[in-house]
């Protein structure tokens, strides 16, 4: 089974290539109201859940940070589990 990708690191690492600023998780989290330790554990990808508000949090966070902006597929993606479900989803939106 296809696991969800985090990409908050390389959004990190994104805004310090365009900023020369790289923020800390405390900055991060302190921007966006929450807890240091609740950040520090999603870039670790350490929930076991994603929180709707939180993701959207930290979106809106990147998306003011970074010059291209960034949506909720910028930030987590989920693969195909195989490319026998990719046919299949294919040929049902045809």
């Amino acid at each position: 089974m296809a696991q969800i990708e985090n990409r908050f690191n390389r959004l990190l690492a994104q805004v310090e290539i365009e900023t020369g600023n790289r923020p800390t998780h405390e900055e991060f989290a302190e921007s966006i109201g929450v807890a240091r330790a609740t950040i520090t554990r999603f870039a670790g990808g350490k929930t076991g859940r994603y929180d709707g508000d939180l993701l959207m949090k930290i979106v809106d966070r990147f998306d003011e940070l970074l010059e291209g902006g960034c949506t909720l597929a910028d930030l987590i993606a989920y693969p195909p589990v195989s490319s026998q479900e990719t046919n299949r989803v294919a040929a049902f939106a045809a």
